[in-house]
């Protein structure tokens, strides 16, 4: 869109003048002008404009001084001489000539011939509506852009309300009110905003941005309505109504994200199914029923584009989230039968477990709910734990009549040699037996975080090991945190193969882009939160980072409740950009990852 003042100034030309000799009477002339609607003459001299007359000039020096209009001519009164513009003139520079000149009309010239005359009036009204258009465009871009967006963010979190229902009313059966009325409320809430949303949005397809956009800020909405049930129980001691809800958006983000750090030391103190409650948000946080939802309403076309946002080059991608989220509830009924049969007896703390374990999330319901005795447990927490950091994939083709031929892929082949091998280095290094070894590897790696060694205590070596594992992360498309093995294996693949390939140049760019930002995001949150907390060691706040980065949750004991709100939002602020792979924000702020 032109600036107006770059325009010429032909646009702005009218013909509300007259021609005429310079001896013609004054009440002639205004007869003329009358007659043609006309407010200016301008005075000729054979075929050059020698003066020009305005209406003010008939008034000022006619009519007002009592002179007879029949006595008196134009040459006598007019303006001399005309100033004039060419018609290729811009609009700025007649404006600046009509301010240098203190004159309020400009005649203007086309092939030697007056063709009209433009005025200060019809300029400065141009100029005015071009300004009134270029703000009306922008608020018109604006409801463009983000209609979709809050049509389709409403549907997200009246959906979030459907699925919530289930822990309030297990807290509603096993009589714990506060619980219950904590998640009834967020319920409420979700699905008020939701139909806000939908009632000023459209549920309409989005592309990339957009649909970074709306990811983004489901969980930040999540994490907010996620939080009213955590400021209803107040598991948090001695807090004040602003640590009440930082504590409480810090726990409810750290769910919905899959992270599971948590500030809450004793969780066996809670009700029981607010324990559920917690280890479900990481549930449906972890399946990403967002993803599910937007493959349920949006074409195929959409989708293709989605696929960058999801980290993922999945085919029928529709038809696999809605088979994943069966087979995962599959899984999950599996593993609690498998956990209750080891010796843990409470069906609800079992159920809260294989929701976290699977969903690589990191809650516990008991401080005591893994030690070193418990084998079994360890055992079927990490079959979980695996599970979440395999690619969803893997998990269609298992139970597609073809899964003999598609299952094992590279990229699972190389996770899998990843954990074979990091058990045993892990245990050389850190001095641990090896199932000890074994648990907390592959919570790492799988960034599920449950832990019941004092990482501080570990050396230097296995410290830095774990950080790596968890940088590392699980494999592409999974509920798992991190880089993704598969990116690392585009790297590889793009020093393998050469630059010939566009579509694996592709992918190397993205790869080495979110290598290089979790790095620097990593350290940098690290040292932020070394300053903050003061006399603490780097290295562990820089493991703090990199933990809630990558979404893993694994601590050592350096956050608490009476941590600084500060900290608190470096922290959160990581774990949601860690959830998208950083690859949301990304796409937000910058169109270059996705162009082809």
């Amino acid at each position: 869109m032109q600036n107006v003042l770059d325009r010429s100034v032909r646009p702005y030309v009218v013909q509300q003048f007259v021609t005429a000799d310079g001896n013609m009477s004054i009440a002639t002339a205004v007869r003329e002008m009358q007659s043609r609607h006309a407010e200016v003459v301008i005075v000729m001299q054979g075929q050059e404009p020698a003066g020009i007359v305005t209406e003010g000039d008939v008034l000022e020096k006619v009519v007002v001084k009592g002179e007879d209009s029949d006595d008196v001519t134009l040459r006598s009164i007019m303006s001399s001489p005309v100033i004039t513009v060419d018609a290729a003139t811009t609009v700025k520079e007649a404006i600046q000539s009509m301010k240098l000149n203190k004159i309020k009309q400009l005649p203007v010239i086309e092939g030697g011939r007056i063709i009209g005359l433009t005025t200060q009036k019809i300029l400065a009204e141009a100029v005015r509506n071009f300004m009134l258009q270029k703000t009306f465009r922008k608020a018109r871009t604006a409801a463009e852009m983000f209609s979709p967006i809050l049509g389709n963010l409403g549907l997200v979190l009246q959906f979030a309300g459907v699925l919530l229902i289930m822990p309030a009313l297990v807290g509603t059966f096993l009589g714990e009110s506060s619980t219950a009325a904590g998640i009834y409320l967020a319920v409420v809430g979700l699905f008020v905003t939701g139909f806000a949303l939908n009632t000023y949005g459209q549920k309409s397809p989005m592309d990339v941005k957009q649909s970074a956009i709306l990811l983004l800020s489901s969980f930040l909405l999540l994490g907010l309505f996620g939080s009213i049930p955590y400021m209803y129980v107040n598991p948090f001691p001695q807090a004040d109504s602003t640590a009440l809800f930082v504590n409480s958006y810090f726990e409810s983000i750290s769910g919905f994200t899959t992270t599971g750090m948590s500030t809450i030391s004793a969780p066996e103190g809670l009700p029981q199914s607010f324990n559920l409650y917690r280890s479900y948000t990481q549930w449906v946080g972890g399946l990403s029923f967002i993803y599910l939802i937007m493959s349920l309403f949006y074409p195929e076309e959409k989708l293709k584009l989605l696929k960058d946002v999801l980290a993922g080059n999945i085919i029928r991608l529709r038809q696999m989230l809605v088979a994943i989220s069966t087979i995962f509830i599959a899984y999950t009924l599996i593993l609690v039968a498998l956990l209750y049969v080891s010796g843990q007896t409470i069906v609800l703390d079992d159920v809260s477990t294989i929701f976290s374990a699977i969903t690589g999330g990191g809650f516990v319901p008991s401080s005591q709910a893994f030690t070193h005795d418990k084998v079994a447990d360890q055992f079927i927490a990490g079959a979980a734990m695996i599970i979440s950091a395999l690619p969803f994939a893997f998990h269609y083709s298992l139970f597609k009549r073809e899964f003999r031929k598609r299952l094992l892929g590279t990229e699972v082949l190389i996770y899998g040699l990843l954990l074979a091998l990091s058990v045993p280095a892990f245990s050389a290094l850190a001095g641990l037996d090896p199932l000890s070894s074994a648990f907390h590897t592959v919570s790492a790696s799988t960034n599920t975080g449950f832990q019941y060694i004092d990482i501080t205590k570990i050396p230097a070596a296995s410290l830095v090991m774990l950080m790596v594992l968890m940088m590392i992360g699980g494999t592409a498309f999974s509920t798992a945190g991190g880089i993704k093995v598969g990116r690392f294996l585009s790297i590889f693949r793009r020093f393998a193969r050469g630059p010939a390939d566009k579509q694996l140049a592709k992918q190397f760019k993205e790869a080495k882009t979110v290598l290089g930002l979790f790095v620097v995001v990593a350290v940098a949150g690290g040292i932020a939160i070394h300053l903050l907390n003061e006399g603490s060691r780097l290295e562990f706040a820089i493991f703090e980072s990199i933990s809630a980065l990558t979404t893993t949750g694994l601590g050592t004991g350096m956050i608490g409740a009476e941590s600084s709100i500060a900290t608190k939002v470096i922290l959160m602020s990581e774990m949601v950009a860690g959830r998208f792979e950083i690859i949301a924000i990304l796409y937000i702020f910058s169109g270059r990852l996705h162009k082809k």
